[in-house]
């Protein structure tokens, strides 16, 4: 087999039937499926057990004790064994041509190394946004616009090893660190175009959760990382980075983060360009990171 899809799931006994209809509507059925149970308490367990029996040769369930997506994942990327790898989340569904199409590129472009896509991103049954792939200017449009979120892409098995796997201390923003190490690479990128085959489901309690003010440390603790993985020419995307995301916040965390930030901005021209985007972002105008990249 060519690839694998890797899925961890918690507490999703509600919608994981969803996810695992649409990997059985699939019009090329010659993946496998690792199933990674991360505690789950409602029931989903047994809900795996069971489609996992009824794929026997194709399909894994195994367990991960460690809580978070990321551990997750890691637990099911040591069981890999095929070429290419793509992680899906427990929420969301694919379109029947979806592996079909992913494979097709795959053999087309046999120097790839990372294969993407947009996605449709749905809240309450209805799309609110295209999730956007870019192979061009990737580290910068991952910061940004999350072109390596986890259901956008998939990338070689190999590829995943050499950049050091999933962080498992972090519980947000886990996929984009990860695809921060993968782009140091340099990796062959071919993006699938014309109408997004995944559809990603906004949820409340989803296992990768979005810029929540409740989740400014571990953002920041994920930013750390990405800033480490950019290195000291790159420094300043983070720093804006977590100026837009305090900007979106309020309370005294996003404060301290947007201090901090200015702190560690050294030249004065690049503060007040960070104090800029701040303001420009807290009066609820778009595109700040765009607007200011040229003169950073």
């Amino acid at each position: 087999m060519l690839i694998t899809v890797v899925i961890p799931v918690y507490n999703r006994a509600r919608v994981v039937g969803r996810t695992l209809e649409s990997l059985d509507a699939q019009s090329w059925q010659d993946f496998r499926v690792i199933l990674v149970d991360n505690n789950s308490t409602d029931g989903t367990t047994d809900i795996l057990r069971c489609w996992a029996d009824n794929h026997t040769g194709r399909a894994t369930l195994l367990t991960e004790g460690r809580c978070g997506a990321a551990a997750a994942r890691q637990r099911g990327l040591d069981a890999v064994t095929t070429e290419w790898t793509l992680f899906f989340d427990s929420d969301d569904e694919m379109l029947p041509g979806h592996m079909e199409r992913v494979a097709k590129a795959i053999r087309r472009h046999p120097d790839a190394d990372i294969i993407g896509w947009n996605i449709d991103m749905l809240r309450d049954g209805r799309k609110y946004r295209t999730g956007v792939f870019s192979a061009r200017d990737c580290q910068y449009r991952s910061l940004f616009n999350g072109t390596m979120a986890t259901q956008r892409y998939s990338a070689r098995t190999s590829l995943f090893r050499r950049a050091g796997g999933w962080n498992a201390s972090l519980s947000v923003w886990d996929d984009i660190e990860l695809g921060a190490r993968l782009l140091c690479f340099n990796p062959k990128i071919v993006k699938l175009h014309g109408r997004p085959s995944v559809q990603c489901h906004l949820q409340a309690d989803s296992i990768s959760r979005g810029e929540l003010a409740a989740n400014i440390a571990q953002i920041d603790e994920a930013l750390t990382g990405i800033a480490a993985s950019l290195g000291p020419r790159r420094a300043h995307w983070p720093e804006l980075k977590r100026v837009i995301l305090a900007a979106n916040s309020r309370g005294p965390e996003a404060e301290a983060l947007f201090r901090r930030s200015l702190a560690a901005t050294p030249a004065a021209s690049r503060r007040r360009l960070l104090r800029f985007a701040y303001a420009w972002t807290r009066w609820g105008l778009p595109g700040a990171a765009a607007i200011l990249r040229i003169f950073m």
